[in-house]
């Protein structure tokens, strides 16, 4: 007979923990990528307004993965 695993029982939390995680991931691989564009694009107005909203957009989804904006409520 099979037994259940104690820790099996929190899988939503597991599931959010989880998603949380690739958020901040996310956001962290925006901010780099963009901060290293900044250095490696041409140094042309485009390029660095780019460079610069992607390191924004970063920002906004690691505010978005504290659960900062409330959408639907």
């Amino acid at each position: 007979m099979r037994t259940q695993h104690p820790g099996w029982t929190n899988i939503p939390r597991y599931e959010e923990e989880t998603s949380t995680v690739r958020v901040f991931g996310l956001a962290a691989v925006l901010i780099v990528v963009g901060t290293l564009g900044t250095g490696f694009l041409p140094s042309t107005p485009f390029y660095q307004v780019l460079s610069g909203g992607i390191i924004v957009a970063g920002f906004a989804v690691g505010y978005a993965g504290l659960d900062a904006f409330e959408f639907l409520e």
